[in-house]
């Protein structure tokens, strides 16, 4: 009897040692989870875009403060910021005319850069001069002075403001 043998030859270039093109369940699995986990993050943190968020005095104040400051440097002329108590709004504007923000919290006090008109009150200390309003210039600037912001729950801030550059000044608290 006779045996054949037969024996196959490789072709050139053709290695069976070596793993065959292509992703392995595992990989798949894995790029699908990072997926998903990238998905899951983007999606919680764009909700919280598209939530209304209720602004507090300070971004308020800022806000009209910003905008009066940037509209006197535009138009080269003094801008005046104010409080209506009546209308509760921060408005400002030039003659009179202009815009204006609701405000959220109780009252805007403008008081005068120096601290010689304050009283102690019932342990308080109480502020005597307020200025009806605050000017705004082209140059960028501001009139001297400090700011008491009070919310609906009583919570008091108060801001001394740098008249150069319409920024608060941190003061270290005794």
């Amino acid at each position: 009897m006779w045996r054949t043998a037969v024996r196959f030859r490789r072709q050139p270039g053709l290695n069976r040692n070596r793993p065959s093109p292509g992703f392995t369940l595992i990989e798949i699995l894995l790029a699908i989870a990072l997926l998903g986990l990238i998905a899951f993050l983007f999606i919680g943190g764009a909700s919280d875009l598209f939530r209304a968020q209720e602004k507090s005095v300070q971004d308020v104040f800022w806000q009209s403060v910003q905008s009066a400051r940037l509209q006197a440097v535009q138009e080269d002329r003094t801008v005046v910021l104010r409080y209506d108590e009546k209308l509760h709004q921060l408005s400002w504007g030039v003659d009179g005319s202009g815009s204006s923000l609701d405000w959220p919290g109780r009252s805007v006090e403008f008081l005068p850069e120096d601290q010689h008109n304050s009283i102690l009150l019932g342990g308080q200390l109480v502020d005597t001069g307020q200025i009806p309003f605050v000017r705004m210039y082209a140059d960028g600037g501001t009139d001297r002075f400090r700011v008491h912001l009070t919310e609906n729950g009583g919570r008091i801030s108060r801001l001394e403001i740098d008249p150069w550059t319409c920024a608060p000044i941190v003061s270290k608290e005794p």
